[in-house]
């Protein structure tokens, strides 16, 4: 077997096996211990990447993104979230008649469920990018000599696993894939450090901006108009 071909079953592999767990998840959204279920499966995911990545390829966990957090991972995570948030919503300020501005959040003390609503997602967020933005990227580069291929495969991937969990088509869905891929494939090919945890770090902090505490950033903003 030529080492292409290797890495394209692998990648295939991988691939079939997120979707039938997507597949599961949705079937088990119903099931008291849900959540339980999702973080088994999402850390059986992530050691699956881990052990593939040292036992099978022979390869450091580095080369998949997987390093030591440092100051600037923190910094640039915060940067390409709020990025990110902005992407997301400003066409909605522009082109709709809903204000991002208008859906403030509860208070914490009144909100508990947003502490599982974070954990499970922040869950979520690693499992993904673990095995999208580190390992699935990676293999593709080293299978396709386009940048922009590589691009275009990781948003179909994406979006279609994503796709399976709901079974319903959104054009918003599809414009979050596409915008996150690009920024982020971006941001692995012209970083040197080509860490994953910035993308993580982003992927948290979207989700609380869109919780509705990005009400702040855009108080921020028109306060200099």
């Amino acid at each position: 077997m030529t080492a292409k071909n290797k890495i394209t079953l692998q990648i295939a592999s991988i691939y079939i096996f997120v979707l039938l767990m997507g597949f599961l998840l949705r079937n088990y959204e119903t099931n008291n211990h849900y959540q339980w279920i999702i973080i088994f499966i999402s850390i059986f995911e992530i050691a699956m990447i881990c052990y593939i990545t040292g036992k099978v390829d022979g390869e450091p966990l580095g080369s998949i993104g997987l390093r030591n957090v440092s100051i600037m991972d923190i910094v640039h995570g915060v940067v390409l979230g709020v990025i990110l948030y902005l992407l997301y919503t400003v066409p909605v300020e522009l082109f709709t008649n809903m204000s991002v501005t208008a859906n403030r959040p509860l208070p914490f003390s009144e909100m508990p469920y947003l502490y599982t609503l974070l954990f499970l997602s922040f869950i979520n967020k690693i499992t993904d990018e673990v095995i999208f933005r580190g390992y699935i990227f990676t293999k593709l580069n080293q299978l396709l000599s386009s940048k922009w291929a590589v691009i275009l495969i990781s948003f179909l991937l994406i979006y279609v696993m994503n796709l399976s969990k709901t079974l319903s088509f959104n054009g918003l869905n599809m414009y979050g894939a596409f915008i996150t891929t690009v920024l982020y494939c971006y941001y692995l090919y012209y970083f040197s450090r080509k860490s994953i945890i910035p993308l993580i770090i982003s992927d948290c902090l979207l989700i609380i901006l869109r919780a509705g505490y990005g009400y702040i950033i855009w108080e921020a903003i028109y306060s200099f108009f």
